[in-house]
C-alpha cells in the first residue's frame, strides 16, 4: 500500500447551538494536507516525481483527534470535504497523472494502543499515478458530553497513532 502523511492545521472546537432543537453541540473542524503517495520538501513544499501506479488504502487517525465516548455519539454529524493541491511532476520533469481517488470517508476507531474513547480516522483509497496532496476539512458536530479527552493540541507533540 500506498504512505499516506497527515500534516494537521490547527483544530477548531466552538460550542454552537442546534438550529431546529436549540441544544448546545460541539463543533469540531479539523483540517490539514493528505501527502500521498511520499512527504513533501521541507523546504519548497513540493513532493518528488515518484511515476509509478499504486493503490491507496489509507486508514488513519487524525493527529489531534478529540477521543469520544462512542455510546454518545448516535446523534453525532459529520462532513468531510477533500481537494486535490498537488500532482507531483514526474522524474523526466513532466506533469504527473493523477488517476482516481474515490470519496474521502470518515470512520471512528478504538485507540490502538487500548485507551479509552474512539477518534476519527479519514480513510482515503483508489489509486494514483504520481504523488498527489490532498487537502481535508472534516467537521464533527456532536453533544459536548461526547468528548471523553481532548485531542492533542500542540501539534509539535502530536503522538504516533496511524
Amino acid at each position: 500500500m500506498t504512505d499516506l502523511h497527515l500534516e494537521p492545521q490547527p483544530r477548531i472546537d466552538v460550542l454552537v447551538t442546534d438550529y431546529d432543537t436549540e441544544e448546545r453541540r460541539l463543533r469540531t473542524d479539523y483540517a490539514g494536507v493528505a501527502y500521498i503517495g511520499d512527504e513533501p520538501d521541507a523546504e519548497t513544499g513540493l513532493m518528488g516525481g515518484a511515476y509509478a501506479k499504486r493503490a491507496v488504502d489509507s486508514r488513519l487517525f487524525l493527529p489531534d483527534t478529540h477521543w469520544y465516548d462512542a455510546d454518545q455519539l448516535e446523534s453525532v454529524e459529520v462532513q468531510v470535504t477533500a481537494g486535490v493541491l498537488q500532482v507531483a511532476q514526474t522524474d523526466r520533469g513532466t506533469q504527473g497523472l493523477l488517476g482516481a481517488l474515490a470519496a474521502p470517508e470518515i470512520e471512528f476507531y478504538e485507540h490502538p494502543e487500548g485507551a479509552e474513547g474512539v477518534g476519527v480516522c479519514l480513510w482515503i483509497r483508489g489509486e494514483i499515478l504520481s504523488n498527489v496532496a490532498v487537502s481535508y476539512r472534516i467537521t464533527v458536530v456532536c453533544d459536548p458530553i461526547a468528548v471523553q479527552r481532548k485531542g492533542a493540541t500542540d501539534l509539535e507533540e502530536v503522538p504516533a497513532v496511524s
